[in-house]
């Protein structure tokens, strides 16, 4: 463990008292120029930590900064790699070694350099977001298997409210909006099995916008994208990044393993900003076609009234949809 969080860690452990650099140094045997050294790092990764003369250091709210450590703490029953960055978490989950499939497995990053997104698109990860991937060992069967981003829309959804008192909407397929803006973003990929010729395995990639200054994006795409809070001073002292992971992967497992009764799709559709607009639907041989979103299905496939009247049913993997004003 590095000694910033190790000077992290201590100051969680007291975080009801003022902790004296003195303190610091004799009990992580290093100097007090260390101590503030790694007390200035910390601050810059969004860390909220103060310092009174004579007395020490505090640690103002709950830290916002993700760690091994904390992660470890919240999450002990996981697999658990974190990178302050990495090049994407779902290729770094991918490569796990079977040894480590006995327990499910998480990765999380601060920043991504080569996130991806459906479709082969990237995915812009800039510092401020929470990125992390699941490693879930499946026993379902493919079709079953094949709900999972939806699973993770309706527990992403249901989480930031838990967390953090926001509502949320939902785009079909994969994406979490707030006010009309996109916040969070989910890629899904299966692991198959060929010997048996089913999925033995999936990857759950969520990237959350979560306190990225709207200056950190692309100026393209600044006018459909949002943060849950706008920097790291808007982030209220009872929220931090730890417990808004733990309480996503906290409800993807409690639906996964409720997932027979499939009740979570009725959320699924209250929750849904495509339900009831008129949409355009853009196919993978860059065709196009409009009609009106009248549902979601038990397999959570798009029902889309086209304008020639007909009706067709949208798997999750086949096209990319705009809502229409």
């Amino acid at each position: 463990m590095g000694l910033k969080n190790k000077v992290l860690e201590y100051l969680e452990n007291d975080s009801e008292m003022y902790v004296s650099g003195q303190q610091l140094a004799d009990e992580l045997k290093v100097s007090r120029t260390a101590i503030w050294k790694a007390i200035s790092e910390l601050r810059k990764e969004g860390a909220l930590i103060k310092a009174v003369t004579n007395k020490g250091y505090y640690l103002v709210r709950e830290s916002q900064k993700l760690s091994l450590e904390s992660l470890k703490k919240e999450l002990n029953e996981f697999n658990v790699y974190y990178f302050d960055e990495i090049d994407s978490t779902n290729s770094f989950c991918k490569k796990v070694e079977p040894s480590d499939m006995k327990k499910n497995t998480i990765v999380v990053a601060s920043h991504q350099s080569n996130g991806r997104g459906r479709r082969g698109r990237a995915f812009i990860s800039p510092e401020g977001g929470i990125y992390f991937s699941l490693l879930i060992n499946s026993h379902n069967n493919n079709d079953d298997n094949l709900l999972i981003t939806s699973i993770a829309s309706v527990a992403i959804v249901r989480a930031i409210k838990k967390v953090c008192d926001i509502d949320c909407k939902i785009k079909w397929v994969n994406d979490i909006y707030i006010n009309d803006k996109k916040v969070c973003g989910i890629l899904t990929e299966g692991v198959i099995d060929m010997e048996v010729g089913r999925i033995k395995s999936m990857v759950v990639g969520i990237g959350i916008n979560f306190s990225t200054p709207i200056e950190q994006f692309p100026e393209d795409i600044r006018d459909i994208v949002t943060s849950i809070y706008k920097n790291e001073q808007a982030i209220p002292n009872n929220v931090n990044r730890t417990l808004l992971v733990k309480e996503i992967v906290t409800e993807i497992y409690s639906i996964w393993e409720n997932l027979p009764n499939k009740a979570f799709l009725n959320e699924y559709r209250e929750k849904s900003n495509v339900i009831g607009k008129n949409v355009i639907i853009y196919n993978k041989d860059n065709s196009s076609q409009t009609g009106f979103a009248k549902d979601i299905n038990d397999k959570a496939h798009l029902i889309v009234e086209l304008d020639d009247n007909t009706e067709i049913e949208l798997g999750t993997g086949e096209v990319t949809l705009r809502v229409t004003k």
